[in-house]
């Protein structure tokens, strides 16, 4: 992720700094994000391009704790291939590149 050193600590910021932190642990151990850390971390991506910040920090603590699926997406196929962390972070630097 590509920061500004003039950026303020605002709420987007640090949900952009917890889903980096997150990503840069999967990369440290080498392993891909699981269907459930997956999903979370793609609706908090989602929520930090709509600006919901508070909906997205709940969306990273639910990829952090590899919280169980909504039923409503459980049995869906999209679900059961799971992201890269490259992609993951492609997408987490694209929208920070947007709202710069």
């Amino acid at each position: 992720m590509t920061t500004s050193p003039t950026s303020a600590t605002t709420p987007r910021r640090t949900l952009a700094q917890r889903i980096d932190r997150f990503l840069g642990g999967l990369e440290r151990v080498r392993r891909r994000p699981n269907r459930r850390e997956s999903y979370h971390v793609r609706d908090a991506l989602e929520h930090l391009q709509t600006g919901q910040y508070g909906e997205g920090e709940v969306a990273i603590q639910k990829a952090e704790h590899a919280a169980a699926l909504p039923a409503q997406v459980a049995n869906r196929l999209e679900t059961n291939e799971p992201m890269t962390t490259e992609q993951l972070r492609a997408q987490l630097d694209q929208i920070m590149q947007a709202g710069a």
